[in-house]
């Protein structure tokens, strides 16, 4: 049976105006087209702006065995004095630990003050770092 990774492990932080940002509302969100699944987790960033969420995996025997074309939705959305900011969107294609990146683990820079943009195939305003 083969690990999934839906969503690899994220750390990151979020700033406005050069200052860590506290208790802002990180939402991660994913969709998995093959099994059409859905879900929904978030956290609050700590007195210096940081936040984390664990590796979304699955096991799937036939999902190991079938031929299928990986397909995972990727959100992350941070609540911020009313502001609802793009953090993090992207459409994974694979289901490699750390695939999103090719390899490298997510961790983010988000300032509250940047425009969104594509970094790559990324969309956002999340940095790497």
């Amino acid at each position: 049976m083969g690990k999934m990774y839906l969503f690899s492990e994220i750390t990151g932080v979020v700033v406005k105006s050069s200052a860590p940002v506290q208790d802002a509302t990180v939402e991660q969100e994913y969709r998995w087209a093959w099994k059409d699944e859905t879900g929904k987790e978030q956290v609050k960033t700590d007195s210096q702006g940081n936040f984390s969420f664990p590796a979304i995996v699955r096991n799937s025997f036939f999902g190991s065995l079938l031929p299928h074309e990986p397909m995972i939705r990727q959100t992350l959305l941070i609540k911020h004095e009313g502001q609802v900011y793009k953090a993090w969107m992207f459409d994974k294609g694979n289901y490699d630990q750390n695939g999103e990146l090719k390899g490298k683990p997510i961790s983010l820079y988000c300032d509250l003050d940047e425009p969104l943009s594509h970094k790559g195939d990324v969309y956002g305003i999340c940095q790497l770092r």
